[in-house]
């Protein structure tokens, strides 16, 4: 199921005009992607929440379907909400694309020796 969304300006769109939007999006979905028409992804109760992660690339699979498990456990369980209604999406990145400040790159040394690593095993 793809995540869409929608950013636009406040007051510009009345409730019918975000319905037209969102059903072009749906449809378009559908169409290019070959989504199933049941696969609506506006389907949530009014608890939805939509939580992003980023954080730098590298770790196992294993680790990150951990995290989204333990996401799930927590923050449903603190917030009192249905399972289904929090929608998780991890993004990860490259260490040299994060600055924790000042406009460094401190974590760039991480992706370097993942590359390094890669090479030398031939990958």
């Amino acid at each position: 199921m793809p995540l869409a969304k929608i950013h636009v300006l406040e007051g510009q769109y009345d409730e019918a005009r975000l319905g037209e939007v969102s059903s072009a999006v749906q449809n378009g979905l559908i169409n290019a992607l070959g989504i199933p028409p049941e696969d609506f992804f506006q389907d949530y109760s009014n608890n939805l929440i939509v939580l992003e992660i980023t954080f730098i690339s590298g770790r196992p699979k294993e680790k990150r379907l951990g995290l989204l498990k333990a996401l799930n456990d927590t923050v449903v369980s603190a917030a009192g909400i249905s399972p289904d209604d929090l929608l998780i999406t991890l993004y990860e990145t490259p260490g040299e694309n994060i600055s924790f400040g000042r406009g460094l790159a401190q974590r760039a040394h991480v992706a370097h020796q993942e590359a390094s690593a890669a090479h030398a095993a031939g990958g």
